[in-house]
Order: structure tokens, then C-alpha cells, then sequence
């Protein structure tokens, strides 16, 4: 939705058209080293709903809301990846905008997870947005601890209550998924809906995206690792 940054703010634009799909999904992967680098990847996938997005795609707007042009997505994607480039201690940016079926990606290696952090805080300045500040990444090397902060913002839900009831339960085959890998064993892991994969090496999330957009579920988290 509005805010990937991690997120889930690299495509801002792009999900403006979800509010109106039947089924999408937003994937986030972090790869994190022992030292606090590491890797993201973060994926939009409206392959399920091409057709109806392709439509919506020649529209100006619906019930109000603006629907992007591919032009106003190319252009708000490459002053994204310009900020990203650079921001410090990001490197290796890669990108795709596949608009045969709808699928978006943005990934990046990090020195630390301030850079990320800075990434953030950059693009919510370029952007005007709160992204900045209602969600962000800490990692302390000594106590082994990746947690995440997340403060809910309903400008989002005044959007969706824009959109008929009958369409709202298109959203029950939405999801956001994040899954952070790591080089240690998971010791535990706070958030009620996350899962320790068998290997013990990565967590799970898995959310609809209406509890997302209503406030129902958070994305703060906190996971300890153990110390071999």
C-alpha cells in the first residue's frame, strides 16, 4: 500500500491501482548479516488482476482517486532509484516495471540498517510523506535483536472507504508478505502472526492487507538471535 518502505514505499504510485484490483500481493525480503548488512528485494505483484489494471491504466481517476499514467510511474520510479542511488551506504540498486503483468521490483544492498532508515527518511522528504517516521528498522549487534517500529496511519483507510462495500471484498485475496532471513538461528520472534521457518534461520509474515489498511494488524516486530 502507500507505504512500502520498507517499504512498501518504493512503489507509492503503482498502489494507488490496488485499491481497485480483485487480488494483489506485496512481498518484502530481507537477507541480514550478522554485522547489520545485508540485502531487500521488494515486490508488487498485480499479475492476478493484469487485465483489470490494464483498464484502470486508461483511466484518469476512479470515484475520485487518481489512477497513475505509465509515464507518471516511470518518472516517480526513476527519481526513486535516483534517491536511492544515492543515499550512503546503499549500493547494487536494481529495478524492474514489467507492465505486461503488472509486476514491480526494487532491490538494494545495505551497509547498515541506518541506511535503510536514511532511505526512507529521503524519499518521505522527496515524496512529502510520512513514511519517514511512522516506520522504521534497529538492529544491536550485541544483544542479537532486529526489530522493527511501525506506527499506523489511516490515511490510507480514508481511501479505502471511498471504495462500494461490494469492492472491498475483492481485497480478502490481498496480502503482504515479508520474510527476513538471517545468518544466525532465530531465538524468538514478538509479532503474534510471524512464523520461525524449520531451519530456524528466517521469519515469516504474512498479513491481509485489509487488516493493514484498517489498522487491525501492525508490522512492528522484534527478533532475537542466538548467539551461534
Amino acid at each position: 500500500m502507500k507505504k512500502l518502505k520498507s517499504y512498501y514505499v518504493l512503489f507509492a504510485l503503482i498502489c494507488s491501482c490496488t485499491l481497485f484490483t480483485s487480488c494483489f500481493d506485496f512481498i518484502e525480503e530481507i537477507n541480514l548479516k550478522t554485522d547489520g548488512s545485508g540485502t531487500i528485494k521488494a515486490t508488487l505483484n498485480l499479475s492476478k488482476s493484469s487485465t483489470k489494471v490494464a483498464s484502470l491504466m486508461k483511466l484518469k481517476s476512479v470515484n475520485g482517486i487518481q489512477i497513475p499514467s505509465k509515464e507518471k510511474i516511470k518518472k516517480e520510479t526513476e527519481d526513486m532509484i535516483r534517491i536511492l542511488k544515492n543515499t550512503e551506504g546503499i549500493s547494487q540498486v536494481q529495478h524492474s516495471l514489467d507492465f505486461n503483468n503488472y509486476i514491480a521490483t526494487v532491490s538494494c544492498n545495505f551497509a547498515s540498517v541506518r541506511a535503510l532508515n536514511s532511505f526512507s527518511k529521503a524519499l518521505a522528504t522527496h515524496f512529502k510523506s510520512s513514511l519517514g517516521t511512522n516506520n522504521s528498522y534497529a538492529y544491536d549487534t550485541k544483544t542479537r535483536v532486529f526489530s522493527r517500529s511501525y506506527t499506523y496511519a489511516p490515511a490510507i483507510n480514508k481511501e479505502f472507504s471511498r471504495i462500494s462495500e461490494a469492492d472491498k471484498k475483492f481485497f480478502n485475496d490481498a496480502f503482504y508478505t515479508q520474510i527476513i532471513r538471517f545468518d544466525q538461528t532465530v531465538k524468538a520472534q514478538q509479532h503474534a502472526a510471524g512464523k520461525i521457518s524449520s531451519s530456524a534461520k528466517a521469519v515469516l509474515l504474512k498479513l491481509k492487507a485489509t487488516d493493514l489498511i484498517t489498522g487491525k494488524a501492525s508490522l512492528a516486530n522484534a527478533i532475537t538471535l542466538n548467539n551461534k
